[in-house]
This record gives C-alpha cells, structure tokens and sequence, in this order.
C-alpha cells in the first residue's frame, strides 16, 4: 500500500512540474484593496490546495461526529455480544440442572 501511495505522490507531483512549466505567466490578482502576482501555475495550485483545506474543514466536524458514534456503538456491541454470551452460559446451565426423567409416562388423554 505504501509503493501505491508514493507512486500516486510522485505521478501527481510531475503532473504539478509539466503544468508549473507550461503555466508560467505572470498574473496580477487583486482583492479588494490587496493584490498580489505571481506565476499563473501557482495561482492555480494555490486556489486548489485552499479549497482542498476547505472542504476537509467544512467536512470535519461531520466526520469527527461520526467516529464518536461509531465508537460508542462499537462498546455497545461488546458489551450487548457479552451479554448474549452470559444468557448462552445460563440457559445451557439450566438445561445442564435439569433432571432427565427417564420414566415419563405417557399422556393418558392422547392415547
């Protein structure tokens, strides 16, 4: 899983060179009363990775709610898995207690 990983790295790093190198005017980007410049590869880069950041803000309360939940459902399941396994050991030790009458007589009505 790690080579898939560095290889997935390194491919989208080359992509990020060619597409730096074939993207190299300069662009003015003014906002409001600030401005800035610079190469318009790395206005570009820049944009994603801010609304890269963004998202994984915007998401992160939701997924953060959703792993509390998933571990307390998972120690509910332990212990209701406990519980199920303490019921098994009792109703198969009172089936253990239990005296087989071997001389049961048969039911006078039905026969």
């Amino acid at each position: 899983m790690r080579v898939v990983y560095l290889i997935l790295v390194l491919i989208v790093a080359i992509i990020a060179v060619i597409f730096s190198l074939q993207n190299s005017v300069p662009v003015a980007i003014t906002f409001f009363s600030w401005s800035a410049s610079g190469s318009l590869s790395l206005v570009l880069i820049l944009t994603l990775t801010i609304g890269i950041l963004l998202g994984v803000l915007i998401t992160a309360p939701s997924v953060f709610r959703r792993s509390v939940q998933f571990s307390g459902l998972k120690r509910q399941m332990t212990r209701l898995e406990k519980e199920k396994d303490k019921l098994h050991e009792k109703i198969s030790a009172n089936e253990d207690s239990k005296p087989v009458d071997s001389e049961t007589k048969p039911d006078e009505t039905t026969g």
